[in-house]
């Protein structure tokens, strides 16, 4: 007996009840990509004017409790800004290209036309932002034949932020937490970069780390109160319907840091994921010479065409108020 089924009839392929049947699209689209940008989120929006975009830096100088003699006159004078310091960054452009057929854009689809190609456009120039104002890359002065590159925030916060900026201004050691033991960092070694921080700024009112996932294990792992390689042991409330084990705000005896997750394709290392910073907000910007735009391109016959840009920096304003943590796993 002969039933009319599903599928194409073997004997006569692309015949039989099948060749009729409608497709089943629906109009979601799912994207498994992360997509937060959450430096630049967090940093300060400020205006650029040059391709080289500099600021100062100076200190105060330390306390003096040795006193004044009575009748002793002034003989000499202090140059009270011989520490001040002129650095900067450079300008880096920021830029996606997209495009569409005039049949593409046509025909019915699922978000696969021009208007989406934009977002699509903004969505990976920010992660572009995000990556490089959170690199270990130094800054590269553009040229005909060379890009600019502006320098990232671990190279800023390391124990050689740069040729420009000297000892004076160099973060301390116990502010860049490279390869500590066991890969692990550990709850004293978090309040020692923050008791550095502390001691340069005087506040941490405004901190926040930007941590990846193996950074953030290693501090939810700070409310442990024991255990061993293969168990844990916490206090937790026995009449809580909900543990939480997850730690977002870390009460230092210095001040409170919030804490977020980095994006995990934009992190300085995006195989291991053991990176974070310790970002003092208050010392910290982005500046935009050309902030982030849209331009549709003429279409010539193929299609619509168009480019997503920006040209910015970013601003350490200064390198001794922040932390870096590079657990080299």
């Amino acid at each position: 007996m002969a039933f009319s089924a599903s599928y194409d009839n073997p004997a006569a392929p692309s015949t039989g009840a099948a060749v009729s049947n409608r497709e089943d699209l629906t109009n979601l689209l799912s994207m498994l990509s992360p997509q937060d940008t959450p430096f630049v989120s967090l940093c300060p929006k400020r205006k650029a004017k040059a391709t080289l975009h500099e600021w100062t830096i100076d200190s105060l100088a330390s306390p003096d409790t040795s006193g004044v003699l009575e009748n002793a006159d002034i003989s000499s004078f202090d140059d009270k800004f011989a520490n001040k310091l002129r650095i900067g960054n450079v300008i880096q452009g920021f830029r996606r290209s997209f495009g569409t057929s005039v049949v593409q854009d046509a025909v019915s689809s699922v978000q696969s036309n021009f208007a989406q190609s934009s977002v699509k456009a903004i969505r990976e120039l920010k992660r572009d932002m995000e990556a490089a104002i959170s690199s270990a890359n130094d800054k590269t002065v553009g040229s005909g034949s060379a890009k600019a590159q502006l320098r990232g925030m671990f190279k800023y916060v390391s124990t050689s932020p740069g040729s420009d900026i000297p000892a004076l201004y160099t973060p301390a050691s116990a502010q860049v937490i490279s390869s500590p033991a066991s890969n692990i960092l550990t709850e004293a070694l978090l309040n020692s970069a923050l008791a550095s921080m502390y001691n340069v700024s005087g506040t941490l009112n405004n901190v926040t780390m930007i941590a990846d996932t193996a950074v953030r294990s290693d501090v939810a792992d700070f409310v442990r109160t024991g255990g061993s390689t293969d168990s844990r042991q916490y206090n937790i409330s026995g009449t809580a319907k909900t543990v939480t084990l997850a730690v977002d705000v870390y009460s230092s005896d210095f001040g409170r840091v919030n804490i977020v997750n980095s994006n995990p394709e934009t992190s300085a290392d995006s195989t291991n994921h053991d990176r974070a910073l310790v970002v003092n907000l208050d010392y910290v910007g982005l500046a935009s010479l050309i902030p982030l735009r849209q331009e549709e391109l003429e279409n010539q016959g193929a299609g619509r065409r168009g480019y997503t840009e920006a040209w910015a920096t970013l601003e350490c304003l200064q390198p001794q108020a922040h932390a870096s943590i590079d657990l080299g796993a």
